[in-house]
């Protein structure tokens, strides 16, 4: 800002030194500064509105970043634990799933859950969808008529 400074003192001097008439001089001084100070104004603004703007962006990075990372930690939960819901009561648990393991006994109602590992869709397994009687928060299948309807 001090080069612009500068700038507008030199405009001012030369002012002084070409305009003669002492009414005249005063006039145009105060109609720049009169246009300096829209301009300092109007710049004042418009960096307020980007400032807003960037914090705005901050933020929406900030909910993304937070989503990510929750993302992340569901896709690569580090102590290996899988969330089940049980199809009789539907209790949700975490457990975890190893490729041997066959069987889960809920800890709720102590009913023996059978996962299918070689199943083409481990999340009906998981979360109980053949058993769906539309009152589980797990899954999104509940008013979704099921292969399975014979079974229920």
């Amino acid at each position: 800002m001090s080069e612009l400074s500068k700038k507008y003192q030199e405009i001012i001097s030369e002012l002084d030194d070409r305009i003669d008439n002492k009414d005249d001089l005063v006039f145009v001084k105060d109609k720049i500064s009169e246009i300096s100070i829209i301009f300092i104004d109007l710049i004042e603004r418009m960096s307020g509105v980007v400032e807003e703007k960037i914090s705005n962006m901050e933020d929406k990075l900030d909910n993304i970043e937070n989503t990510l990372n929750s993302i992340q930690e569901d896709i690569y939960d580090e102590d290996g634990e899988t969330e089940v819901i049980c199809p009789y009561c539907n209790n949700e648990f975490y457990t975890e799933i190893n490729d041997v393991e066959t069987e889960l006994e809920c800890p709720e109602c102590h009913n023996i859950i059978e996962l299918d590992l070689n199943s083409d869709n481990i999340e009906d397994d998981l979360f109980g969808i053949h058993n769906c009687k539309g009152k589980c928060g797990g899954c999104s299948g509940c008013n979704i008529q099921n292969n399975n309807d014979e079974d229920l």
